[in-house]
């Protein structure tokens, strides 16, 4: 998988390294923002429920998620 900034790009952003998993999600995202929707990033199971089927979280759903997670900061 490429990521999509570089690293100078992130440091330069991201000075720290993330220190909560709210911060850690955030950079995941940031750093692969180009990813698609429906990439499944963190992968469950594979073949378990049938041929091919996979089961995981998405880019999709890490966003939604940091989504939800800002939500809640507010």
């Amino acid at each position: 998988m490429r990521l999509s900034k570089t690293a100078s790009e992130v440091l330069n952003k991201r000075p720290e390294a993330p220190q909560n998993p709210a911060d850690a999600l955030a950079h995941i995202i940031e750093v692969y923002a180009e990813v698609p929707d429906d990439r499944i990033m963190i992968e469950a199971t594979t073949n378990v429920y049938g041929p091919g089927v996979r089961t995981g979280l998405t880019m999709g759903d890490l966003r939604s998620l940091a989504r939800l997670s800002d939500w809640n900061r507010e």
